[in-house]
């Protein structure tokens, strides 16, 4: 049971190298803290393995494999052979300031400590070609291995006591991810150190929570948290779906007011060095469905089904005062706010119809770019976030509409040149061409107020049908 309030605090499960270890979890502040349970031994494994949090089948590194009974306690004298471009493979922890041996924490796969199949996680080393490290500082026992030369005489002693100290270690190091620098700062930021070796703080800030996207889960009792650059993800999972749908909504209301903070700290550095951006009115994490041919996007029709075997990926949306900009990833740096995955100008986008899938939640948007119009469809977690989003966009049309009040651009009516002007307040007006009207002020062909229009359509390309109820005007783009 919770401690801090149901879905805050409780015992988990966490997905590392292809099985659940039953671990702790907290959230705080802008953190969850992970420590793996007492009984994290009793793990349930599943099919292929997760390095770092990242998916992998065969493993980096070597650690708790079954030691024999006869080995334990027993001074062993091990001849390992370098290659030339490789080190032992080993990592090694304690040392006399920590009042511990020299011990073998890592066994790196395929390397040369590894090739002679005689040496163990918890191993102490005694002697490194008969130079005695009992009593060796950890420097002075990694000066010795590193000058030992190509062949190397190892003195060990398998000592089981120290195994679990090292397999939590081993196992909590790969729970999540650290970040390198602050958000918009070259600075490191300040890493939350927990009071036990087998606990982990992970950050949340700007990080994707969703669910059934990485890890599809039929019974609903997994969260997935991803890292801002997309490269890590932790996995969670609860008893009982109630439980899981309980913790994802206290992440995500964690997550929503660091995402406001992060909003604010973006306007207040991007403002002055990168003008051209504008106000950021709403950032956030989209699910886009991935519809390519022949390597270039395909527009999506407004009334195509979708579901959750459908290709979507994960993109970071920013709405600014003039544009919809669309993000690989969080970005994380000025230079990378200049490189957008994909822009789309709010003058000329317009939110479509929202999700008729009770199993799905998503919204559609249809832009006009130089190309044609590009319809995307996006997915979102929860009701709110498609309120947000669709709030966002809609506004952010509007004041763009508002800002610029008028848009002019040349097309044919009839055949003939002319000019289509769409005014914030007047609605539409055609007028002949300049070209056409030389000397004299050009004619106008026709004027409608916005109340006029009964409907309007286009062929994605260059043909627009504006419905006026006692006329249907047909005009093509230039």
């Amino acid at each position: 049971m919770s401690t801090i309030g149901y879905g805050r605090s409780s015992a988990l499960e966490t997905y590392v190298r292809g099985q659940w270890y039953k671990v702790y979890v907290t959230l705080e502040d802008d953190y969850i803290c992970i420590s793996l349970d007492e009984t994290y031994e009793n793990c349930t494994p599943v099919n292929g393995s997760l390095n770092n949090n990242t998916l992998d089948s065969s493993g980096s590194h070597i650690d708790c494999v079954d030691v024999p009974d006869s080995v334990a306690n027993q001074k062993r004298l091990i001849r390992v052979v370098k290659t030339d471009s490789n080190g032992l493979g080993i990592s090694i922890k304690g040392g006399r300031e920590n009042k511990m041996p020299i011990l073998i924490s890592k066994i790196f796969k395929g390397m040369a400590a590894d090739q002679t199949e005689q040496l163990y996680v918890g191993d102490a080393i005694l002697s490194v070609n008969k130079q005695d490290l009992r009593e060796a500082t950890h420097d002075e026992a990694v000066k010795a291995l590193k000058q030992a030369g190509k062949i190397v005489e190892l003195e060990v002693k398998y000592l089981r006591e120290v195994t679990p100290y090292f397999r939590k270690a081993t196992i909590i190091s790969e729970v999540g991810w650290e970040l390198q620098r602050g958000f918009l700062s070259s600075n490191s930021p300040i890493h939350r150190s927990p009071q036990k070796p087998d606990a982990r703080y992970l950050p949340l800030q700007l990080c994707c929570l969703t669910r059934n996207y990485k890890h599809p889960d039929p019974e609903n009792k997994t969260i997935e948290l991803h890292s801002p650059d997309g490269v890590h993800c932790c996995i969670l999972r609860t008893q009982e779906a109630s439980e899981a749908t309980c913790w994802f909504n206290t992440l995500h209301c964690a997550l929503n007011a660091l995402s406001l903070k992060a909003l604010h700290d973006a306007n207040k550095v991007l403002t002055n060095i990168m003008p051209v951006l504008g106000q950021i009115h709403h950032i956030g994490w989209l699910f886009r469905i991935n519809k390519n041919e022949n390597g270039c996007l395909r527009s999506i029709s407004s009334e195509e089904e979708f579901t959750v075997n459908d290709k979507w990926q994960s993109v970071f949306g920013v709405v600014t005062s003039k544009e919809l900009r669309l993000y690989e990833v969080a970005p994380w740096s000025p230079d990378a706010w200049s490189a957008p995955l994909f822009v789309c100008p709010l003058l000329s986008t317009r939110l479509m119809n929202s999700s008729r899938n009770s199993d799905l939640i998503t919204f559609s948007l249809r832009c006009g770019t130089e190309e044609g119009i590009i319809t995307h469809r996006f997915k979102v977690d929860t009701q709110r976030d498609l309120a947000s989003w669709a709030r966002a966009v809609i506004q952010g049309c509007h004041n763009s509409v508002a800002n610029r009040r008028e848009v002019n651009c040349r097309c044919l009516w009839h055949g003939k040149p002319a000019q289509l002007s769409i005014h914030y307040e007047n609605g539409f007006t055609l007028i002949e061409s300049k070209t056409g009207s030389v000397g004299r002020e050009p004619k106008k062909l026709w004027s409608y107020p916005f109340d006029r229009l009964k409907m309007s359509s286009d062929d994605n390309n260059r043909l627009l049908w504006l419905d006026f109820g006692d006329s249907v005007d047909i005009v093509s783009i230039n």
